[in-house]
């Protein structure tokens, strides 16, 4: 039997989320990945006190998961750019130390930036492309030019939103440090 629940947005409030499934091994649920993009995926088992760790890196190499493995994290889900890893309650955190979290969430903060960026100007030209077919008459090319833009502006919102939940999550970072800089 598997229970499912939204995700609320691993780039915009990641400890939300890790919470949440930590909450759910506890009463038994326990992640085994993602449906539709969006739903979290609960298998049934016996409650355990897990703690889980949403980890941002493009390039998730079988070394890396030894490592992981090693430090007694296992990952339990995985994306195109992030990956969910789960341990024991009180294992050692994935990153010790903001900088390497810091570097590793600003190179995906990058890349989505770009692509926020190319998928924004896709749509607005296929729009102003879709008002001139639309002018001279052109009904196919108008409705292909618009389910083009729809497809751009889509992909600008599915890009947008994480970068603004990385640049939050740097932010908090910097503000963390200088905080400790002046203890």
């Amino acid at each position: 039997m598997a229970k499912y629940r939204l995700c609320g947005g691993l780039a915009i409030m990641p400890e939300h989320d890790m919470a949440m499934l930590a909450d759910m091994s506890a009463r038994g649920w326990h992640l085994t990945g993602f449906s539709c993009g969006i739903l979290y995926r609960f298998e049934a088992g016996e409650p355990h006190a897990y703690d889980y760790a949403v980890d941002f890196q493009r390039d998730f190499p079988a070394e890396a998961r030894e490592l992981y493995r090693i430090a007694g994290w296992e990952c339990v889900a995985q994306g195109s750019a992030w990956q969910i890893v789960r341990a024991e309650a009180g294992t050692v955190p994935l990153y010790t130390d903001d900088d390497a979290q810091e570097a590793t969430i600003a190179a995906s903060r990058a890349g989505l930036g770009w692509a926020a960026l190319v998928c924004a100007l896709a749509a607005a030209l296929l729009f102003a492309l879709q008002a001139r077919l639309s002018a001279q008459g052109n009904e196919l090319g108008s409705w292909a030019s618009l389910a083009a833009c729809v497809v751009f502006a889509a992909g600008f919102v599915f890009s947008f939103f994480p970068f603004v939940g990385y640049t939050r999550t740097l932010r908090k970072i910097h503000a963390e440090q200088e905080e400790d800089l002046r203890r």
